[in-house]
């Protein structure tokens, strides 16, 4: 059972493919390093992933990680680096600390600076 937060029932899960999950899952903004909080939403994320196996499910995940925004920009100028330097360091310790706690590498792990054309709607014409 899980909540479904659009009817705020419990619900038994049943995945629209049978056997396949696609789960996408935000990930952190790297402007700064995560701390332990930001972690728990990765963990749970984990479990949830983990549990779904264990139901039987095949999981394929994607982990988006937000690496151009206001926050990172002004980071970056703050700290006279580029922001891809600022954004690819932060994003390699996140992985590889989300990796020390146990957590599986998600399948895809895109970044948004490469991603937004595919997450911002199109307008219908």
């Amino acid at each position: 059972m899980l909540l479904n937060s659009m009817t705020r029932k419990l619900e038994k899960f049943q995945p629209s493919e049978d056997g396949k999950v696609r789960m996408h899952t935000c990930g952190p903004s790297i402007y700064q390093l995560p701390h332990i909080g930001n972690y728990r939403t990765f963990l749970y994320e984990d479990i949830l992933h983990r549990y779904l196996e264990y139901l039987g499910c095949k999981i394929e995940r994607a982990l988006n990680i937000t690496d151009v925004e206001d926050k990172a920009i002004a980071e970056a100028e703050k700290k006279g680096t580029t922001l891809k330097e600022l954004t690819e360091r932060h994003a390699e310790i996140f992985l590889e600390e989300l990796k020390k706690l146990g957590a599986r590498t998600p399948t895809y792990i895109p970044r948004s600076s490469t991603s937004v054309d595919q997450a911002v709607p199109r307008t219908i014409k």
